[in-house]
């Protein structure tokens, strides 16, 4: 027996539950269908479990950049604050910008998101997949994975990108989306760590850095951020490091510009390790860096330098190596070997090519009555809740199908 509603929402995400309560709000009769146990599994552990919902600041979009400004809109973060006040969410604000639940955990914004579904009387079934979404006249019929099959006049689908799998990153809404016409942008892992070669790192798991990271390509200076990074077993991590993952690519090289927050010039670094050098003379090179850098990096910058270690003293070092030295540390290099997979990714980049898109509805220009959200689309953003950010406003943009305006 079929059944109908007039809104279906496959995937109880962020976008997926928003799109619900917009929906909802606007007096339709709403059904999600989430093949997890549970909705939200993803939002729980955004943000370390902190949960940064959006930024004041603004953003850099990637992918089809003027579609994702169409999307947010003029105000965002008006628009988005009113609505989470509208569930009572309350949202507190760190130096950087970066908005959280003021209870700074993920299952607030969950329950809120939840309980909100429930005032609404909006039907969600968790527990269940979709197997086919088949257009009719004026409207869609779902297929699921338990033999159900539900019509309505539409279907929003809100499944997510491929990003951490373990708590449901997927791309199983790809083959609805090619067999009715849409181009897709194929997925790769976006914000995640690098691996990099062992020599450079060798060591150095654990420590963390601040400092200034480049990324080069055959010589040539791509992209820059400055921030905390981590040295892992692996490789490379850090926002700063994430941030640049985006555009790397195996055989590219990451600059670390260790001591520039002391030294704004290479001489002034290399002054300072002259007067160390008589200073320290009887002990060893890597003792030259007490009080700059931790002994492990300072072994290790030591050693990219060409500095031999096999017993040598400070005082026997020449100018030209003293100059090897300053120059490693404010520019020290790992080579990129490959980037972490979706597993340790936070967002998938690629996705439904937004030129099949209306801005304002998310509706399909091929399928009218059918709606992409969130990490669906070729949109994705840099770290600091703009990607939960866009995910909520196309999710309200769905849910409202122009029946509201964002301010």
């Amino acid at each position: 027996m079929e059944q109908a509603a007039d809104v279906i929402v496959i995937g109880g995400g962020a976008s997926g539950m928003v799109a619900a309560i917009a929906a909802a709000r606007c007096r339709d009769r709403v059904l999600i269908l989430e093949k997890a146990p549970a909705m939200g599994k993803k939002l729980l552990a955004t943000g370390n479990g902190r949960c940064n919902l959006m930024n004041k600041n603004p953003g850099r979009y990637y992918g089809d950049r003027d579609f994702a400004a169409q999307v947010l809109g003029k105000n965002p973060v008006s628009t988005l604050t009113t609505f989470w006040r509208s569930l009572g969410l309350l949202l507190a604000y760190d130096g950087e910008g970066r908005g959280y639940p003021c209870t700074y955990l993920a299952s607030t914004v969950a329950d809120c998101l939840k309980e909100e579904l429930r005032r609404q009387g909006t039907q969600a079934m968790t527990g269940m997949g979709v197997t086919e979404i088949q257009p009719l006249s004026r409207a869609f019929r779902v297929r699921t994975s338990e033999g159900a099959v539900y019509n309505a006049s539409r279907v929003i689908l809100a499944t997510g990108g491929a990003a951490q799998p373990k708590l449901g990153g997927n791309q199983e809404a790809w083959p609805w989306l090619e067999k009715l016409g849409h181009t897709l942008v194929a997925g790769r892992p976006s914000l995640t760590p690098l691996r990099t070669d062992r020599r450079s790192i060798s060591g150095l798991a654990g420590l963390r850095v601040k400092g200034e990271v480049t990324l080069f390509r055959q010589g040539k200076a791509l992209e820059k951020e400055r921030g905390e990074m981590l040295f892992t077993e692996t490789g490379v991590s850090g926002i700063c490091v994430m941030q640049l993952s985006r555009f790397a690519q195996p055989g590219d090289k990451i600059r670390i510009r260790l001591l520039g927050n002391i030294f704004e010039e290479e001489a002034q670094l290399l002054e300072e390790l002259i007067r160390r050098r008589n200073v320290y003379g009887a002990e060893p090179p890597e003792n030259l860096w007490r009080g700059m850098l931790a002994p492990k990096l300072g072994y290790a910058v030591c050693k990219q330098a060409g500095l031999a270690l096999r017993g040598e003293a400070c005082r026997d070092l020449d100018e030209q190596q003293l100059n090897r030295l300053a120059k490693t540390a404010m520019g020290y290099w790992v080579q990129v070997e490959a980037l972490e997979g979706f597993d340790r990714a936070q967002v998938m980049a690629g996705g439904v090519r937004c030129q099949e898109l209306d801005g304002q509805t998310m509706a399909s220009r091929l399928w009218p009555g059918l709606h992409v959200t969130g990490e669906l689309t070729n949109v994705d953003g840099e770290c600091g809740g703009y990607n939960l950010m866009y995910a909520a406003m196309s999710g309200l943009r769905a849910g409202w199908n122009g029946r509201m305006e964002a301010e």
